[in-house]
């Protein structure tokens, strides 16, 4: 770890729920004098990631109610942070590291944007645009010619990556990957500040391609299925006299314990084989679940079914 971390600006280039969940983690983790920046895994091309220290932020959406909300939220208690309304160029003139966080269905217009291509000379480009290449973020900025133009403008152009972080980095606890196309490595210049940006907000894990579709919605998508699950296990215990707000601890409590076992090393089989007992309640709750939908098979189909709509995501300009 660096002595001396490098500070620097972070745009937001979109700012919703995720973009907001990430600066929220980040804010919090400035105060964390405990914060270290450890190794990355092994095999990973990065030997001593050089942490970045985040100076100011600046979050850029398209209205100014928007913009207003984030004010709300983050600017009045946070000096260091600021938000422009429909000044995207801007914004990331400012910024060194720039996040960008939009919907697929417009990532080329607000890259195509006039000034956009010499903002981004030379800077880093996170994108966490969901099912977007980088061949394609390159060729919303650069036109149809970006790789053949690329050995001439190298050191004009910048520097992208790809990431899928989670609501999670809210709370610091997200399980970002960083998604390497093609396998080429990134360069350290590249890799290292962002590596050093995502561990502020979680865990991080140097990611194939090859299976980002799935990756993604293991680590990002996962939180709302499981989230679903307690839903149900609230609404059954609000129905038994139990206050909600109490339920809701409790739940959380549970899924928090049980996934402290499966990350200690125990399957997901083995903690439900150590909870339920022959004839006990528990087995007959699992029994019911089973009777009711297989609820193994239907959560796998789930990961598969959004993996899917992952892959198809940049090849459609239509929303969710």
């Amino acid at each position: 770890m660096a002595a001396n971390p490098t500070k620097v600006v972070v745009t937001f280039l979109g700012c919703g729920k995720l973009s907001s969940a990430i600066l929220e983690g980040i804010l919090a983790s400035l105060s964390d004098h405990a914060l270290r920046f450890a190794a990355p895994p092994h095999g990973s091309n990065i030997s001593h990631p050089t942490p970045i220290q985040p100076s100011a932020f600046i979050a850029c959406v398209h209205h100014e109610e928007s913009a207003g909300k984030l004010r709300d939220q983050f600017a009045k208690t946070n000096p260091e942070v600021k938000v422009y309304a429909n000044e995207n160029v801007r914004g990331v003139k400012e910024g060194a590291v720039v996040i960008l966080g939009v919907e697929p269905s417009v990532y080329e217009s607000v890259l195509a944007e006039e000034g956009m291509r010499d903002a981004l000379s030379g800077k880093i480009l996170v994108s966490f645009v969901g099912g977007v290449s980088i061949l394609k973020l390159k060729t919303a900025i650069y036109g149809p010619n970006a790789l053949t133009d690329a050995a001439g403008e190298a050191q004009k152009q910048c520097q992208i990556i790809r990431v899928t972080p989670s609501i999670a980095s809210a709370v610091r606890d997200s399980y970002t990957l960083i998604i390497e196309e093609n396998e080429e490595h990134y360069p350290p210049s590249t890799i290292d500040p962002v590596y050093s940006l995502f561990l502020r907000v979680g865990s991080v894990k140097i990611w194939p391609a090859s299976s980002s579709s799935a990756g993604a919605t293991l680590s990002a998508s996962s939180p709302a299925f499981f989230a679903l699950g307690m839903e149900g296990a609230v609404k059954g215990a609000v129905e038994l006299g139990i206050d909600r707000k109490q339920a809701l601890e409790m739940a959380a409590a549970a899924m928090r314990g049980a996934a402290a076992l499966v990350a200690s090393g125990e399957s997901p089989e083995e903690v439900r084989k150590k909870v339920a007992t022959p004839g006990g309640s528990t087995e007959r709750g699992l029994q019911l679940l089973e009777q009711r939908g297989d609820l193994v098979n239907v959560m796998g189909d789930a990961i598969k079914v959004a993996a899917g709509r992952v892959d198809g995501m940049g090849e459609t300009r239509s929303k969710d």
